[in-house]
């Protein structure tokens, strides 16, 4: 018990025991009317003057918190002081949890090899981390600071910034001193204590686009190389004993030498046919597709293209499967699908040559985002993780007559329709090739 409220018991006992005398010495009604009304008024002050007091504790113990404050005294409240004593040791130890994410956070932005920047609503830049100011020239830092955007880079980052509301993800071209900078743009809204806030990130990928160009180059290169030496090396090898089967003038070919004249003319013929073939087919590779795009029907395209097989899988006992919604309406090049969709069934169909179980399976189906996924899988003997690597290469091929082709001009079709091709690798035997639609 506190000591306010041993006082006022005190207090009211003193008061009582007055109050007694006094009747016994008044001895009248009209005297106990007074004497009731004067403990009543007496108590009530004393209650008042209590729950002041305590009010008054209650605002200190609440500023002190507030302030961080650990020096207040609370007399005779031992318990109050307590309590108040493990409040503030447990707002201090949170406090001190939160500034320490803070500077781990803080520190981490710093480190990054990326720009992150974060804009207030009305495009005044609030924060950024030392990697945005490597990133952009001393005037383009200092007009962001100010809030300007003069620059033509600025400005362009300015007008997608204010058309953003959700998130935006991109690419800028980006002007460099002496060449092109090509920047990946992320920009994600947030709300952050009521305020809406952009965050946003920007990254050169000029190097790294420059490498993948090298590299496909030197790739090329190396197709090129092997398949003209491949057709140029024995042409030229049979070319020079034609030279020397070849008679004098005045001599006749015997039937021997005329074979094998015959036979080498028969060669060199092939191969330059073969030569042809794949400058025909690298010169289709090369050339840029214009897709007509329509809001078109993709499971009416797989029956069409499933029509166009049925022979061929009933030749090879092949079972079928499908997984196929009534309809699925996107923006495609009907006639650049169905290249695409024959491609791969064909491709499927030849892998399960020599299976015992052959099965074709073909799913479309929402991915978690909603987007449509189409799946078409075999029971063939499967890709190594070595050869999936190099499948999508322009003329990479394991079949014995193939082109290598197929599915690198399968992937860029797809690419013209906002479409990615992909293989699948799975634990289970076969093949899986995924056609995601970003619709």
């Amino acid at each position: 018990m506190g000591f306010n409220m041993r006082l006022v018991l005190l207090l009211g006992g003193y008061t009582l025991l007055l109050m007694l005398a006094c009747l016994q010495w008044l001895a009248g009604p009209s005297a106990l009317a007074v004497m009731l009304s004067l403990t009543a008024l007496l108590c009530a002050v004393l209650i008042w003057r209590h729950n002041r007091r305590q009010q008054h504790q209650t605002a200190l113990v609440l500023k002190a918190l507030a302030n961080q404050d650990t020096s207040l005294t609370l007399r005779g409240q031992s318990a109050l002081q307590a309590l108040l004593a493990q409040v503030q040791q447990q707002l201090s130890s949170s406090r001190q949890q939160a500034e320490a994410r803070a500077q781990y956070l803080q520190t981490l932005l710093s480190q990054l090899d990326i720009a992150v920047l974060e804009f207030a609503d009305n495009g005044q830049l609030l924060q950024a981390n030392p990697a945005t100011q490597r990133l952009l020239s001393a005037s383009q830092w200092q007009q962001l600071q100010q809030g300007r955007f003069d620059d033509t880079n600025l400005q362009q980052l300015a007008a997608i910034l204010s058309q953003t509301s959700t998130h935006y993800q991109g690419q800028l071209q980006w002007q460099q001193p002496g060449y092109t900078d090509r920047l990946a743009l992320s920009i994600v809204c947030t709300r952050i204590q009521g305020q809406l806030r952009k965050l946003v990130t920007l990254q050169s990928i000029h190097q790294a686009l420059l490498q993948q160009e090298v590299q496909a180059y030197q790739q090329m290169t190396r197709v090129l190389t092997h398949e003209i030496a491949n057709s140029v090396t024995p042409m030229a090898s049979l070319a020079q004993s034609c030279r020397q089967i070849l008679p004098a003038a005045d001599t006749v070919l015997n039937h021997s030498d005329h074979a094998d004249l015959d036979e080498a003319l028969s060669t060199i013929n092939r191969r330059g046919q073969h030569l042809a073939g794949f400058i025909q087919s690298f010169k289709q590779l090369s050339q840029p597709v214009q897709p007509r795009l329509e809001h078109t029907d993709l499971v009416a395209i797989i029956h069409n293209c499933l029509a166009l097989q049925r022979g061929a899988l009933a030749q090879q006992g092949i079972q079928l499967h499908t997984n196929l919604p009534a309809q699925a309406m996107l923006w495609l090049d009907e006639a650049l699908m169905e290249q695409v969709l024959i491609n791969l069934l064909q491709n499927a169909i030849d892998a399960m040559t020599g299976v015992t179980q052959k099965q074709l399976t073909l799913s479309l189906q929402p991915d978690t985002q909603q987007r449509w996924q189409l799946d078409i899988a075999d029971s063939g003997p499967g890709i190594s993780a070595a050869v999936s690597q190099q499948i999508f290469i322009p003329f990479f091929t394991t079949k014995q007559t193939g082109s290598g082709i197929g599915l690198s001009l399968s992937r860029a079709l797809l690419q013209v329709q906002d479409a990615q091709l992909n293989y699948v690798p799975g634990e289970a035997p076969g093949s899986c090739f995924r056609i995601s639609f970003a619709q």
